[in-house]
């Protein structure tokens, strides 16, 4: 059989589009090319879409505008019929895409996408769901899980509804914070004790978290948080704990955890202790950390159970990583927050687990043929007489 082609999905309008740039070229040096041919999709910071073999060098990524230059515009074909790449200007333009007499545009099928767009516009179930319309397999979670997964609010009242151990948390639109911030800065200090922590409630990599230990600095830090996203969540911090990790490979019929880490920081992890640390292009993996992490067996089971349930409670599939708080006495923990595809493919967890990163990937891409088989077995459309047959549209042809 031919390898089949996949179409890795990166870049996006999103703060987080140099991370997904990095996520993408390291997915993509790891595919077995015996099985799988990459098709880079590139997203742009503006919302254009590429493909070529220029977006296969990450070094052509320095300068973005040149890179565009190199590069094949593409429009993305959500034609159920024909899912693929369609070209732009057939004609016009040399590549893959060649162009055709006429003009006509140029389709290059796909046998499944590998959404590895980080954050906004992509992570949140966006690109899901242009992947569903184009009737198109897809590596990960569906459109549901995925926004739920970016969503911290709905997440939490996932994970608090299957009663797993979340922190209490206290959410403000921008729009009220703006109105009338003497009083949401009241209410939080009713709340909680400080210090306290603020973060977007739909964003990774850090971008906008940050500490507050008086009111001073928790309005400027709900500022900044509320420059990123149109709600804020503020909790209490967690005082003497550390930091656990650990991911979940699965998808309806079998799920299974990885092993633990302790990640290595004075406190929650930066956007550059997590992506710069180690050379740019080793992202999360260039973070320092301790895996196995350095805590009890029992304490072990009890996190990888706990992952587990929060990744059954969101429905998720593919992979996920869910970050923990625990004690330091080890005598309680609380669920951070999950992070779906592809906010962490976690192959670093899972090559000390057994899973070497290719093997890893082509778990992916069968658990999203398989769901995708599964889908078709679904009906979603069925013949009907309504349009013909109803009184609304007049009489039928012949008739009085």
């Amino acid at each position: 059989m031919s390898p089949l082609r996949v179409g890795m999905i990166f870049g996006g309008r999103s703060v987080e589009h140099e991370v997904s740039v990095l996520t993408a070229h390291q997915a993509i040096a790891a595919l077995p090319r015996d099985k799988y041919t990459p098709v880079p999709i590139y997203i742009s910071k503006a919302g254009q879409w590429f493909t070529g073999d220029a977006l296969l060098d990450l070094k052509n990524f320095s300068d973005l505008e040149n890179l565009q230059t190199l590069a094949e515009p593409i429009i993305f074909s959500a034609d159920a019929t024909q899912p693929g790449l369609l070209a732009r200007r057939a004609s016009e333009r040399k590549g893959i895409f060649g162009g055709r007499a006429g003009g006509e545009p140029v389709i290059e099928p796909l046998d499944v996408a590998f959404p590895l767009l980080h954050g906004s516009h992509g992570e949140d179930g966006t690109v899901q769901g242009l992947l569903e319309l184009a009737d198109l397999p897809y590596v990960g979670c569906n459109v549901e899980a995925a926004a739920i997964g970016m969503d911290k609010l709905m997440a939490k009242l996932a994970l608090r509804a299957a009663g797993a151990p979340v922190l209490p948390d206290y959410v403000v639109s921008r729009a009220r914070w703006q109105r009338d911030p003497d009083a949401v800065v009241a209410e939080i200090e009713a709340a909680f004790p400080y210090p306290v922590f603020v973060k977007p409630v739909s964003l990774g990599s850090s971008i906008g978290v940050s500490g507050a230990e008086d009111a001073t600095a928790l309005r400027f830090a709900i500022d900044v948080a509320a420059t990123y996203d149109s709600r804020v969540m503020i909790e209490p911090a967690q005082l003497d704990i550390v930091e656990i990790n650990c991911a979940v490979l699965g998808n309806d019929m079998e799920v299974r955890a990885s092993t633990c880490e302790r990640p290595i920081s004075a406190g929650t992890l930066s956007y550059e202790e997590k992506y710069l640390k180690g050379g740019k292009s080793d992202g999360m993996k260039g973070a320092r950390r301790i895996i196995p992490a350095d805590i009890s067996p029992e304490l072990t089971e009890r996190i990888q159970q706990a992952a587990i349930q929060a990744f059954r409670a969101i429905g998720a599939a593919g992979v996920s990583r869910v970050d923990f708080l625990v004690r330091r006495d080890e005598s309680s923990f609380y669920i951070n927050e999950i992070n779906t595809l592809p906010g962490s493919l976690a192959f670093y967890l899972w090559e000390p687990s057994g899973v070497p990163f290719p093997e890893l990937l082509a778990t992916m891409i069968s658990y999203a043929q398989a769901r995708y088989r599964e889908k078709r077995r679904s009906t979603f459309t069925f013949s009907s007489s309504l349009l013909s047959g109803n009184a609304l549209l007049g009489p039928k042809t012949g008739e009085a």
